[in-house]
């Protein structure tokens, strides 16, 4: 079982992200201190639970931080019903398409993509789904909705922007991500 958990442990080390690989490589290395057995077992199972959870971490948190933002602004969208409602959903949109920009200079993209999209994605399926009481923009229907997709503008804009500002204030290239 320790030789088990110590191959995979090895090879699982080469999935974290660069900056993690160095406390894992440490586990790795001071698992012969550890008496043998069942003390050993369990220092090498820790160690593939530290790298399963920082693998998976690192991976879906971008990800899931992506889907709250876009959440977010469907739900500042809908809820507004004053004169200002678009302004404060464009405000939300270019707010967290530029966190998510800082968060992840390479992924900067990605975050322009899905947050911009998020509206125009909302009023496209309720023009098919439900298009005689949604509050659908002008032109009424798809056409309408579809016209949307001119958020992803300003999105990557806003995106590119924070990925512009982690670079300079931080001094990390998309390299460092």
């Amino acid at each position: 079982m320790e030789r088990l958990l110590l191959i995979l442990l090895t090879a699982a080390i080469r999935l974290l992200p660069r900056r993690r690989r160095e406390l894992a490589g440490a586990l790795l290395a001071e698992a012969p201190q550890v008496p043998p057995g069942r003390r050993r077992s369990r220092w090498l199972a820790g160690g593939l639970w530290y790298v399963g959870k920082e693998t998976v971490r690192h991976r879906l948190a971008y990800g899931l931080g992506l889907a709250l933002a876009a959440v977010a602004l469907v739900v500042v969208d809908r809820l507004g019903t004053s004169d200002d409602a678009g302004q404060v959903s464009l405000l939300v949109l270019l707010v967290t398409a530029a966190g998510s920009g800082f968060a992840a200079p390479r992924r900067a993209w990605i975050a322009g993509l899905v947050i911009g999209s998020a509206l125009p994605v909302l009023y496209v399926a309720l023009a098919v789904l439900r298009p005689q009481t949604a509050h659908l923009p002008e032109p009424r229907g798809v056409a309408g909705a579809a016209s949307l997709f001119v958020l992803v503008v300003p999105a990557m804009i806003a995106a590119g922007l924070g990925a512009g500002a982690r670079i300079l204030l931080r001094g990390d290239g998309p390299a460092a991500d």
